[in-house]
Order: C-alpha cells, then sequence, then structure tokens
C-alpha cells in the first residue's frame, strides 16, 4: 500500500522523476568512471595514469572555451525560443576548437598532448548535447549513452589494448577517444532533426560568453592544481592526487546529478514568472542536499585509508588530499545549486566576479603551499577555494531572492 502510495507520487512530480533518473544515470557514470581509473591504476600504475590525467585535465580546462557557453546558454535559450540556437552553437564551438587545436599544437612539444587535442572538439561537443537533454528533461537518454554505453567501450578497449599493445599511455588515450566518438555519434543521430539554419542571437551570444568566462574559470579553480602539480612534482603525485579527486567527487556528483534538473526547472520557473515556487524549490533541495552531503562526508573520512588502498598501496598517501577535499565539496552541497539559480535568472556575472577572485585565490595558495606539503597543498588550497566561491554565491542568492535556508544564515 504504502509502496503504491511512493510510485504514484514519484510519476506526479517530473521534477522527482528526473532527479532519480539523474541519480542512476550519473551514478553509473560515476561508478564506471572509478573502474576506469581502478583499472588504469592496476594495469599501468601511478606514472602513467598520471601522464594521461594531466594531457587529458588541459584538455578539459581548453574544451570550457571551446563551448563558448553554449551548454548552459541552451538550457536557457531552448524553453523560451525552442531550437532556434542549436545550429549557431555547433557551428561556433567547431570554429573555435579547431583554433584552439591549432594554436595549441603550435605552442607545446609534448607529442602526447598534441596526440589528445581534437578531444577539445569531443568533449565540448559532447557538453553542447548534455545542455540539449537537460533542457529538454531527457536526463535518462543522455547518461545511458554516456554514463553506461561509452564507459563501457572505454574500459573495454583499455583493458584490451593492454594485453596487445603493452604499458603504456597511448593505449590509455586510444580508449577515451573511442568512447567519445561513439558518444558524439549517437548524439548527433539522436538530435539530427534539431539543426536548423544557423541564425546568429546577439542577446543570446551575450548571455553565453559571460558564462564562458565563469565556466572556465571555474573549471581552473578545480583543475589548476593538478597543472600546477604536474608542473611542480611528478607524474605519480598527479596520479595520486586524481584518484583522490575522484573519490572525493562522490560528493561534487551529488550537486551535479542535482542541478542536471534543477537547472531547466529554474529556468522554467523564471520565464513563467513563478518566483515563489522558484525560492521554495532551492530552500527545500539546499536543505535536502545538506544533510545527505553530511553522511556521505563523514563515511569517505572514515573509510578514506581502506577506499584508496583499492587502487593500490602507492595511493594511500592522498588520504588526507581526499579528506580536505570532502569537506570543501560538503560546504558545495550545503548551500545548494547557488549558481545556477543565478545563471537561469539571467546573472551569470555574479559568478564570474566571485570565480576571478577565487582563480587568484586558488594560484597564490598553490604556489605557496604545492612546494611544501605536495598533494595536501594542493588539496588544501582547492578546499579553500571551493569554499570561498560557495559561501560568496549563498549571500548573494540570500540577498538576491531574500532566501535563508539555515536558520542562522
Amino acid at each position: 500500500m504504502h509502496i503504491g502510495i511512493i510510485k504514484n507520487k514519484i510519476n506526479n512530480s517530473g521534477f522527482i522523476l528526473k532527479i532519480i533518473e539523474s541519480f542512476f544515470g550519473r551514478g553509473s557514470f560515476l561508478l564506471f568512471t572509478l573502474l576506469f581509473s581502478f583499472v588504469c591504476t592496476r594495469l599501468y600504475g601511478a606514472e602513467i595514469f598520471g601522464i594521461f590525467t594531466y594531457a587529458f585535465t588541459l584538455m578539459q580546462v581548453l574544451m570550457i572555451v571551446a563551448t563558448a557557453g553554449f551548454n548552459n546558454g541552451l538550457m536557457y535559450s531552448i524553453p523560451k525560443n525552442g531550437y532556434k540556437d542549436v545550429s549557431f552553437s555547433f557551428v561556433i564551438n567547431f570554429l573555435l576548437s579547431i583554433v584552439l587545436i591549432g594554436i595549441v599544437w603550435l605552442v607545446v612539444d609534448d607529442i602526447y598532448i598534441k596526440l589528445m587535442l581534437p578531444l577539445i572538439w569531443l568533449l565540448s561537443a559532447e557538453q553542447l548535447f548534455f545542455g540539449i537533454y537537460r533542457a529538454e528533461g531527457q536526463i535518462k537518454e543522455y547518461y545511458y549513452i554516456n554514463g553506461f554505453l561509452s564507459m563501457i567501450l572505454r574500459v573495454t578497449l583499455i583493458i584490451g589494448l593492454y594485453f596487445i599493445t603493452g604499458k603504456n599511455e597511448y593505449s590509455i588515450a586510444i580508449g577515451v577517444y573511442g568512447s567519445f566518438l561513439l558518444s558524439n555519434v549517437v548524439y548527433l543521430f539522436k538530435n539530427r532533426k534539431k539543426f536548423r539554419n544557423v541564425s546568429f542571437d546577439k542577446g543570446y551570444l551575450k548571455y553565453s560568453l559571460t558564462l564562458i568566462l565563469a565556466s572556465m574559470l571555474g573549471t581552473l579553480i578545480n583543475r589548476v592544481d593538478i597543472l600546477m602539480l604536474g608542473n611542480m612534482t611528478s607524474n605519480a603525485d598527479v596520479g595520486v592526487y586524481q584518484i583522490a579527486v575522484q573519490v572525493s567527487n562522490i560528493l561534487s556528483s551529488l550537486l551535479l546529478i542535482f542541478n542536471t534538473v534543477f537547472a531547466p526547472e529554474i529556468s522554467r520557473l523564471f520565464h513563467n514568472g513563478k518566483k515563489v515556487e522558484m525560492r521554495k524549490l532551492y530552500v527545500k533541495a539546499a536543505r535536502i542536499l545538506t544533510i545527505v552531503s553530511l553522511v556521505i562526508t563523514i563515511t569517505l573520512i572514515i573509510s578514506s585509508h581502506y577506499v584508496l588502498l583499492l587502487f593500490g598501496d602507492e595511493f594511500v598517501r592522498g588520504q588526507d588530499a581526499l579528506i580536505l577535499r570532502s569537506l570543501g565539496y560538503f560546504v558545495n552541497l550545503a548551500v545548494g545549486g547557488v549558481w545556477i539559480m543565478l545563471a537561469m535568472t539571467g546573472e551569470p556575472r555574479f559568478q564570474m566576479y566571485a570565480n576571478i577572485i577565487a582563480f587568484f585565490i586558488n594560484i597564490v595558495l598553490n604556489l605557496i603551499l604545492i612546494p611544501i606539503y605536495g598533494i595536501t597543498g594542493a588539496a588544501f588550497a582547492s578546499m579553500v577555494t571551493i569554499i570561498f566561491t560557495n559561501i560568496t554565491g549563498y549571500i548573494i542568492v540570500s540577498k538576491k531572492f531574500n532566501i535563508k535556508v539555515f536558520k542562522f544564515f
């Protein structure tokens, strides 16, 4: 009887249903990502995994420029203008990707990084498709491709190539290429009817360009520690730190799962003038996220040694880094989707300003702490930056929308 009532409530609430779909979709992606890292570290070791991680992180940073903010821009635009801006977004994305690939190819000497450069386009195009799926509420369909089919192919390829070509970083790169090629081809086929004549919209471009800087800085804040570790320490340190990052990302993935559905819902409520419902949704979500994240954070801290031991003895030294990053992400979840609230209500500039300050704080702290404390110093710098950024966002949202999630704050 009670189960039937719960099912009816879930079916009658599209938002809750989408949250559940996002949870299982993103959860499968996270599990397969950890499986991918587990296989890489066990077969290839921390050194080779560190080489791949450094190059792939660089591609992830450059990818943000290639998206030009259109991944979030499409979520804002589609509920209002339909698919008018889809073709324009992908054309600009392709052109920016070509320019970035050409510039970096001329600047860097590392052959492995040059080999990885086309991933800039594949990564950024997938993010644009993600924006379309989120705007439509088709979360389950997106993650079936991204979090299941693509990741199965990736893991299968790196295992197979290990026995064919041996222990080298190029086998990992081929596996990653194969997975992104598959996902983008499937997304393109399924969304081919949404591509129309290229239509230039000055307002859409202006909105998206504001998001690009905010997104770029946000990615740099999350990834600059790995890039600086790669330049200031060893590839093995990068590999160990990456595992600590991925395990702590269990927390950040919860917010991403929520924001996957929260963003288009906030956009819809805002465009329909339902600001009271919008505020209530944020408050309830932030309180639930606080409770859930507290439980997971405590669990991660208690079990951190044993979790890292799964990847090999050499990864246990990343325990302090895992704990520090987990504490930072706890604050990230506790304040809820503050920057989504601002971006989906036409105010992305606040995130841009906050991220500019946070980026410089992160750089300075990494420069000071990495030479002394290594990966633990990098993790502390990230924790401080994450806390600063999200507390700032919470204060802005509280003032702008007259919201108080917690009794005294």
